[in-house]
């Protein structure tokens, strides 16, 4: 009942749309395959998601330019990450965390707006789909008249990125999820006026800390929803430890190889309010001694370093 009022509620010249991209499923997919094949269902969503993002949701656009971008996005199925949050959202914990499972598997991801648990992407046949779509685009039906003026259709949400540094307050941006990451870390310099080495890394709940690489997207590592990350800023020849608590929360410091574990405690104290007294750290189920350097216990870059209380 809800999906059906999903596609139902959208306007007129909408659903003509609508039925030119099912005419165009039924006649040259289902007459032409014998087999398996994604739902009609599934375009039918990838038509709205087109319409939403490609004209902002308007009333008053091309037909001709509507279908061109469709099959632009079928054609491209194997980046396609697609999700709305109208009947669902990732306020709630336990629906949260499935969401952003669901959004980490291969693609193509089409969530069923009515049932985060019915990804549409994973059935088969995108790959006959997608050159069915192709042979289309090369049709003189295709070619609209001004092709610069098409729709520009991402192939998934961009996604709001939190940024937490110590010593400054949280703030945030608005992030292409296939955009490289090094492109986010220059706005981030240059929002903060920043001169150092930045290093961005997330944590997945109860999960470790990683390193985003600069030469990677958010898409590599799976994030297509709202995320936090943690910045820090580095000068040779200092490294980065992440320091996770008794909850699974894990911060990075800064620090040089050559410092001590006590220097370390005294950059916790710092940032926490923990003594150094009360602080015991672990690597490996093996406590670290105040007076050894990290360099001396081959402790490096981007290593996670357990912290407890004194019992």
């Amino acid at each position: 009942m809800l999906q059906r009022h999903f596609v139902k509620s959208r306007p007129v010249k909408l659903k003509n749309l609508l039925r030119l991209v099912k005419f165009w499923y039924l006649q040259y997919l289902r007459n032409k395959y014998r087999t398996a094949l994604p739902p009609k269902y599934s375009l039918e969503l990838l038509t709205i998601y087109a319409w939403e993002t490609g004209t902002k949701s308007s009333e008053n656009f091309n037909l001709d330019e509507g279908f061109v971008a469709v099959m632009e996005l079928l054609r491209d199925y194997q980046d396609i990450c697609v999700y709305w949050t109208k009947y669902y959202n990732f306020q709630n914990e336990v629906v949260g965390n499935f969401l952003k499972q669901q959004l980490k598997r291969d693609r193509p991801i089409i969530l069923d707006p009515t049932d985060p648990t019915n990804n549409l992407g994973s059935k088969r046949g995108w790959d006959l789909v997608a050159k069915e779509a192709s042979i289309c685009l090369r049709q003189a039906c295709c070619r609209t008249e001004d092709p610069s003026g098409g729709w520009d259709v991402p192939r998934a949400r961009n996604i709001q990125v939190m940024v937490k540094q110590t010593g400054r307050e949280t703030w945030s941006l608005w992030a292409d999820p296939y955009s490289p990451i090094r492109k986010m870390k220059a706005e981030i310099k240059r929002k903060n006026d920043i001169s150092g080495d930045l290093r961005l890394s997330f944590q997945e709940p109860q999960g470790d800390r990683l390193l985003l690489s600069s030469q990677k997207t958010l898409s590599d590592y799976g994030i297509f929803s709202k995320v936090t990350v943690r910045g820090l800023e580095t000068f040779p020849p200092e490294i980065q430890v992440f320091v996770k608590d008794s909850s699974g929360q894990s911060k990075p410091y800064a620090i040089e190889p050559d410092a001590t574990i006590y220097d370390l405690k005294t950059k916790i104290k710092a940032a926490v309010g923990l003594s150094t007294e009360d602080q015991v750290l672990m690597l490996e189920d093996e406590e670290l001694e105040d007076n050894y350097s990290l360099e001396e216990l081959q402790i490096r870059d981007c290593d996670t370093i357990q912290l407890s209380r004194v019992s």
